[in-house]
């Protein structure tokens, strides 16, 4: 406990190893802390961070199939859900959306819970959690902290807690206190004592008076009074009562701290003993609850022998098929209300609706040409902006629960990467199949053939802007900074794309090659030119092979499809813009990768 600023998250953050330490050494059951420790103790940050459309089950379940190992069944998986959802009495709002700032959902501290609830899943030896009660009103923070006191003791974990400013009641709640003030201990024992320390230092308490105010007013008050408490604070570590394990010289000649959280449990609950990280379940806790976290903790021990490193902990709680598939259905749950919602389809369907009117019926002629080639951009530009603006949004608030997810070490980040690919996929390409199921038979259908074609070249379109998006996403933390790439790259897009010029400078010819529009305008052309009716020359052509006479004296009645690409600028074969595409794709899907990987790794 302390006042803003004293050093408790840091301190938090040490402890769980998020953050490294300028000197002296952090040690769990007298090892150093590493990737085995670290995996055994939860941290629970202090924002709420979760998909907001996903009901809290659906949360819980999720987390479940991630978190717990593969051998306990998917029933036993859910048994867990359950009993964590009895313990911090979230089961009456458990189909309840968490919601956020547009979408009502969950309370503040049925929130605070959830993101708890989380981490308990997986069993933790130890859990650090970072001001669970900021926000709340003091029944609901009360009622958080008489939840974790219950769960400490029926399955008899330590819970270690920063907290700014308690009430008296939630206050008294505590068993041990560690008081900082700017960084420096000022008080550590029992809950009850502090009061007597002030007091003995010549710091009276008024009756009635809640402890915790009174203690925050002295650390806050003149240099004087801060620097006694302190000195009396270090003064306490020379004492016959003060905790030995505590004291620099105690462990090592070095004279490096140490913290053993096996004593340290002992001192936060004298009447348990920690043996190995690991607290025994008392006869106090219900037999359902034993029997389901003996059963985890069978299985988890079992795994451990398939684990290529001799230690579950060390490894992944579950195969990468696994990882692949639940991240896949959680995926495609949250984007689906997202991606396809009723604005959404409200806009596709009237988008298709009002093109197929504008080009309604096209005469295949010279002088319909230009709107002909009108459609064919138009479709790919607006399904380009659509899906890439659309990753861009989502990424961001996305991110942060990934994040999350892989600092405790749940899974893959390649699986979930692959999985994000795949889950989304039927969603990226339903709307814009709408809308080309709609407008291209209003525009004059053809053949089947021609038409299931050029779907599948609008999609691929589609497919390589959402790559676009994803990476630009992952690159910029700052979302006014991805709009304005974005916004620039996809101008660029267009203007080089073939259609609105196809004359450019020598110097900026270059940048056409860099612009997905200009490979999927060209593949529409060559189709819908090749394979669909033949253009008939205009009155007053302007291609050359319309008013040129043949060796018989007779002029060409058809514009041929070469010379409608040579006018546009078009010279790479259908083969090869579906190439550079497919390239376009692969390499934005990598880059994405590489980024989340080795630049944006959460610490």
């Amino acid at each position: 406990m302390g006042p803003s600023g004293c050093g408790k998250t840091t301190l938090l953050d040490c402890l769980s190893g998020q953050r490294s330490i300028d000197s002296g050494t952090i040690r769990l059951n007298r090892e150093r802390l590493s990737k085995k420790w670290r995996r055994r103790i939860c941290y629970v940050l202090q924002q709420d961070i979760f998909f907001a459309g996903l009901t809290l089950r659906e949360t819980l379940e999720y987390t479940a199939m991630l978190r717990l190992p593969d051998k306990l069944p998917r029933a036993e998986k859910m048994r867990c859900v359950d009993h964590i959802l009895e313990v911090l009495e979230l089961t009456p709002c458990q189909h309840t959306k968490i919601g956020d700032y547009l979408n009502r959902g969950l309370s503040g501290g049925e929130k605070k819970r959830a993101n708890i609830a989380c981490e308990l899943l997986t069993n933790p030896s130890i859990m650090l959690l970072d001001e669970p009660t900021s926000g709340l009103d003091s029944h609901a923070a009360t009622s958080l902290i008489s939840s974790l006191q219950r769960y400490a003791a029926q399955e008899h974990k330590t819970v270690v807690i920063t907290v700014h400013q308690p009430s008296s009641q939630m206050f008294h709640m505590f068993d041990r206190l560690l008081l900082l003030c700017r960084g420096q201990t000022a008080y550590f024992g029992d809950v009850n004592r502090v009061v007597d320390f002030f007091q003995d230092i010549g710091l009276t308490m008024k009756s009635h008076y809640n402890p915790a105010d009174f203690i925050l007013e002295q650390i806050k008050s003149s240099p004087e009074v801060r620097d006694k408490i302190i000195q009396a604070a270090r003064a306490a570590r020379k004492s016959s009562s003060y905790p030995c394990e505590l004291n620099q010289d105690h462990f090592t000649k070095d004279g490096v701290v140490m913290v053993d959280f096996r004593h340290l449990h002992s001192l936060l609950k004298d009447d348990r003993i920690v043996a190995n990280g690991v607290a025994p379940i008392e006869e106090t806790q219900s037999e359902e609850g034993k029997q389901l976290w003996m059963e985890t903790q069978s299985h988890s021990s079992s795994a451990s022998s398939d684990s290529h490193d001799g230690d579950f902990w060390l490894g992944y709680p579950t195969s990468f098929y696994t990882q692949f598939k639940v991240l896949s259905q959680r995926n495609f749950k949250e984007a689906r209300p997202r991606m396809l919602s009723r604005l959404n389809w409200l806009q596709t369907i009237g988008l298709g609706m009002m093109a197929g009117a504008l080009w309604f019926q096209l005469p295949k002629t010279e002088e319909s040409l230009h709107d002909i080639q009108g459609w064919m951009f138009f479709s790919q530009t607006y399904w380009m902006l659509f899906a890439l603006f659309g990753a861009l949004s989502s990424f961001p608030p996305e991110r942060e629960v990934i994040s999350k997810e892989r600092r405790s070490g749940a899974y893959r980040l390649s699986a979930y990467y692959i999985a994000k690919m795949v889950g989304e996929l039927p969603l990226v390409i339903t709307l814009p199949a709408v809308y080309h199921l709609i407008s291209y038979p209003m525009l004059g259908f053809s053949s089947p053939s021609l038409f299931l074609t050029m779907l599948a070249f609008l999609l691929l379109n589609t497919i390589v802007a959402q790559s676009v998006g994803f990476f630009v996403g992952a690159c910029c933390m700052d979302m006014n900074l991805s709009i304005t790439v974005s916004a620039l790259y996809t101008l660029a897009t267009q203007l080089f794309g073939g259609y609105l010029s196809t004359r450019f400078p020598s110097w900026l010819e270059w940048v056409r090659f860099t612009s997905m529009i200009h490979y999927a305008y060209q593949n529409m052309q060559i189709l819908e030119f090749s394979e669909g009716p033949p253009i008939v020359c205009g009155e007053q052509s302007k291609f050359a092979i319309c008013t040129t006479e043949n060796p018989d004296g007779t002029t060409n009645k058809y514009i041929p499809v070469d010379a409608i690409l040579d006018a546009q600028g078009c010279t790479a074969p259908l083969w090869l813009n579906t190439l550079v595409l497919v390239a376009f794709l692969i390499v934005f899907r990598l880059l994405g990768y590489i980024v989340l990987r080795y630049v944006r790794c959460p610490k």
